[in-house]
């Protein structure tokens, strides 16, 4: 079994179908880590999270617009009652993307997708797997979930990630200053800005070989996605 591990999707199936099919990845042997944010941003959340759900051996790990987004599922909030800094940062995608399914069918990936969201997972070789960051000073599973899809501390002050072999991140777009995965120390970025005008990347945890979909704003021509501001 080889592990692979996807990065911010932020809607863009058509970007998922794209290193999917062109990764060796074998669905049903092989084990897949998403990094969360498979939401907002691009007009297809709902298709990502059917394509997930239907690859086995998948782990899921919550991204902060996943938790944006799991909020709004949960209540069903109306437009005039919604998040607004989620409708804003990629929001109003998924919500009108969501308005097309049935209300059995939002609940289902509620339950089913967004509720089994991991906030971390560590491997059998001693690799951290999170969205964002954590503070290494302290064991991860004693800190805030909060924390695990907000900081950017970790990638930005070049931290080392202690007592693991090496880690994996998303959250922090490395777009446009590099279109592929970084390292710095132990740390691999694999957000490589999906959600703008980057590519979405899929790496192989033990080679470091990866594939990578078309900028996906090519993908989509005429669809705005995202702001290039970070949230």
């Amino acid at each position: 079994m080889e592990t692979y591990v996807l990065g911010d999707i932020h809607g863009g199936v058509r970007a998922l179908e794209q290193v999917l099919e062109s990764s060796p990845f074998r669905p049903g042997i092989d084990r897949l880590i998403q990094l969360g944010d498979v939401s907002d941003g691009w007009p297809d959340t709902p298709a990502c999270v059917e394509r997930l759900l239907s690859i086995p051996n998948s782990i899921w790990l919550q991204g902060n617009h996943d938790w944006w987004t799991a909020e709004w599922l949960a209540t069903a909030a109306p437009l005039a009652h919604i998040n607004l800094s989620w409708y804003a940062q990629g929001g109003k995608a998924t919500y009108e993307a969501y308005q097309q399914l049935a209300s059995q069918e939002r609940r289902r990936h509620f339950r089913e997708f967004f509720q089994r969201q991991q906030p971390y997972f560590v491997d059998e070789a001693n690799n951290l797997y999170v969205h964002a960051g954590y503070n290494p000073d302290r064991p991860i599973e004693v800190q805030d979930p909060y924390d695990l899809i907000w900081t950017r501390r970790l990638w930005r002050e070049q931290l080392a990630a202690k007592t693991y072999g090496e880690c994996f991140i998303g959250h922090t777009p490395t777009w446009p200053a590099s279109s592929t995965p970084v390292q710095q120390g132990n740390v691999w970025n694999l957000d490589q800005g999906a959600a703008y005008g980057g590519p979405l990347t899929m790496m192989n945890v033990r080679t470091k070989e990866y594939v990578q979909s078309d900028a996906v704003r090519e993908l989509y021509p005429g669809v705005k996605g995202r702001s290039a501001e970070l949230h």
